[in-house]
């Protein structure tokens, strides 16, 4: 460049350093030298300060770590460790989950969601956490150590396990027929491939999950699965059980069962008072779903204004019905005797008597003299207990059949059961002789009266009549 004199410049770049740049009449090289000599001002400006000391409190360095072998969810107990470095690279490990030496004395934990105690975090809160969720640990040390008490040494967030899969359990083989309980639990999987396994009752353990059935309820009882007692009430034989995570309802699972219908079924009719006449109907089909040949059996009692259903495989099961008739009234107990009258004291008599003193002057001297006591009476007789009263006649029953069904009448029992009769009457306890009378000497106490006699048992009721009946179909 015309006109423009070379000359030197110089830069610091660091200790023991300079750099120097040549420049002429070039504008690139000049240019390049004040970029340069820029760049090494910075360097210079934020060159560490060679008067710092490290001490061996700033050099150490805290890791926490847990188990992963434990489900972190609310409720659990998960052990953590300590591990503690030097600036020279040794550790120093917490005893007990890392097995080493280092003691907990020194630390303070502080949790937030659970609480801490002997080198194991108590996860608290409930089972609504979301995925994202987690457990902040903070450490300080305890007493003066490192600096100084409660200095901070070291936060983590220890996540949770959250929910990937549920699935319904059952406890082995169960009964499939109307009326059966079926015993289950859920079992929830979570994001590190454990899982836990709750069990019925529902209403109980179950809390977290709802429930939607169709065939069935939760049976209040057992809180397990109840199936419907009423065929008419399950369609195609299935029951179904769907179990929904209840804090996310996408996590779901069904449990079908397919019935059979193989079950020692009972129907019992107890009536108070006379037995209810019943009429059944049964018949016999083919069920082309479970691959069976099914009896229908439905049961009328007209007395009570009911209708009982049910399905019997022609292969294993069976029903018995039963019309019982009510007991006998119990017999009237007997009264107690009375108390005998208690025997009246002995009287009082005077008696004088003339005698000469000491002083030989006479004297009268008067006493007075109980007589005896008079006896007690006798206890009053107890009285006799009353007879039951007599049983109820068991109901008659009447079964009507089709040609499809005759095969099958075995499968069917009908029992008629008459009413016991009435227990008896308690005998009535002779009553407690009277005390004697006060006197000298005491009456005598009375004799105690007679027990009554206990009433006799009532008669058994009757049977009703049972009858098969061909149908005209």
């Amino acid at each position: 460049m015309q006109g423009f004199t070379p000359h030197i410049s110089y830069a610091y770049t660091g200790p023991g350093e300079i750099l120097f740049c040549v420049y002429e009449n070039d504008v690139m090289k000049y240019l390049f030298c004040l970029l340069t000599l820029l760049a090494a001002l910075d360097a210079f400006s934020q060159a560490p300060q060679t008067n710092e000391k490290k001490t061996a409190a700033t050099e150490q360095r805290f890791i926490l770590q847990y188990d992963p072998n434990t489900l972190r969810i609310p409720g659990k107990s998960l052990p953590i460790g300590i591990i503690t470095i030097s600036g020279k690279g040794d550790t120093l490990r917490t005893n007990g989950f890392l097995g080493g030496a280092g003691g907990w004395g020194k630390f303070k934990v502080e949790v937030e969601g659970g609480s801490y105690g002997n080198g194991r975090i108590k996860i608290g809160g409930t089972g609504s956490y979301k995925q994202s969720d987690s457990i902040t640990v903070q450490v300080y040390t305890r007493k003066s150590f490192l600096g100084g008490k409660d200095k901070w040494l070291l936060t983590r967030k220890i996540p949770y396990n959250y929910e990937t899969a549920i699935n319904i359990i059952t406890s082995g083989n169960f009964s499939k027929a109307p009326g059966d309980h079926v015993q289950f639990g859920v079992r929830t999987w979570y994001d590190n491939k454990m899982f836990v396994d709750k069990w019925f009752p529902a209403g109980k353990n179950l809390l977290d999950f709802t429930f939607k059935m169709e065939g069935g309820h939760i049976s209040k009882s057992k809180g397990d699965l109840k199936i419907e007692n009423d065929p008419v009430k399950i369609t195609n034989d299935k029951v179904s059980l769907v179990a929904i995570l209840a804090k996310h309802p996408a996590i779901t699972d069904t449990l079908r069962i397919m019935l059979d219908y193989i079950a020692k079924y009972q129907c019992k009719i107890q009536s108070e008072g006379q037995g209810h006449n019943l009429a059944v109907a049964a018949d016999v089909y083919f069920d082309s779903i479970i691959n069976a040949k099914l009896m229908r059996v439905v049961v009328n009692d007209s007395s009570a204004k009911k209708r009982y259903n049910y399905l019997v495989n022609t292969n294993g099961g069976s029903i018995t019905i039963s019309s019982a008739g009510a007991g006998g009234i119990s017999g009237r107990d007997g009264w107690d005797g009375l108390t005998g009258t208690p025997g009246t004291p002995g009287g009082f008599t005077t008696k004088s008597e003339t005698v000469v003193g000491p002083d030989g002057n006479l004297q009268t001297i008067t006493t007075t003299v109980e007589g005896a006591g008079g006896d007690g009476g006798r206890g009053g007789e107890g009285e006799n207990g009353d007879v039951g009263g007599p049983g109820y006649d068991g109901g008659n029953i009447t079964v009507s059949y089709t040609l499809l069904a005759q095969p099958f009448l075995a499968l069917i029992k009908a029992i008629s059961i008459p009413g016991p009769g009435g227990s008896g009457g308690r005998a009535g306890r002779g009553g407690s002789g009277g005390l004697g009378g006060s006197g000298n000497p005491g009456g005598n106490t009375g004799p105690n009266g007679n027990d009554g006699f206990s009433g006799s048992e009532g008669r058994e009721g009757a049977k009703g009549k049972i009858v098969f009946v061909p149908g005209n179909h």
